[in-house]
């Protein structure tokens, strides 16, 4: 189980997050749905440990992650664009958590493997379609063995026939993970394809709501 409990976080006289609360329980996908600039990447760096919030918590099977280093809190992160190493081959960038003493080298193979990544492995990123890329992002998140999985807008990079193509193989990876997992989209499709809960997020914090239609309803 992964709760945030109360975050709050301003910049100056500018309040980004204001008593900001929801859980997501193991083997859940839960889809954050919601405007530029009401908090999502915010949120997201607090829990990764990029920042630190005025007050509140975040917890993990009950316990707080606040006061681990970013490296040792066990969450593995795909953003935007994949942000993959140019100068690593796809092999090198999968298992660069090994460089922090993260992962089994014996796992690397079973991962690419499992994405359709092998007979790229030794390709580097620019070689390599959006799609494919964002696979590999994937594989570099999971061969970190995280406790839970944050995805920000991961295919970005990708048109919408291939999004349709991949991402039920996504949703099936993350699945058998067994851990909480939070989504960012802004594309309704892809948050319907994707999700199995779904919350809307504005000004005034985050709200549960039934359906990915009902969160993209609420933020309008």
């Amino acid at each position: 189980m992964f709760a945030v409990e109360n975050l709050h976080k301003s910049f100056s006289e500018k309040k980004v997050l204001q008593g900001c609360s929801f859980s997501i329980p193991d083997k859940e996908i839960r889809v954050l749905i919601g405007r530029n600039g009401v908090g999502k990447s915010t949120l997201l760096k607090i829990i990764t440990g990029i920042l630190y919030p005025d007050s509140g918590d975040v917890l993990l099977n009950q316990r707080s992650l606040l006061r681990d280093p970013t490296e040792k809190r066990r969450v593995g992160y795909v953003p935007q664009s994949s942000a993959l190493f140019p100068h690593l081959t796809i092999r090198d960038n999968v298992a660069y958590a090994l460089k922090n003493g993260r992962g089994k080298e014996e796992e690397i193979d079973t991962i690419l493997t499992h994405l359709d990544l092998h007979e790229y492995e030794q390709a580097y990123p620019y070689q390599l379609s959006g799609g494919y890329r964002a696979r590999v992002a994937l594989g570099r998140a999971l061969f970190s063995n995280p406790a839970i999985m944050l995805l920000d807008e991961p295919l970005t990079e990708v048109d919408h026939a291939k999004k349709t193509e991949m991402l039920p193989e996504f949703k099936k990876i993350l699945q058998e993970l067994s851990i909480p997992v939070l989504y960012i989209t802004h594309d309704p499709r892809e948050a319907a394809l994707i999700g199995t809960s779904y919350m809307a997020m504005d000004a005034n914090g985050v709200t549960q709501v039934n359906s990915a239609e009902e969160a993209f309803s609420f933020i309008q």
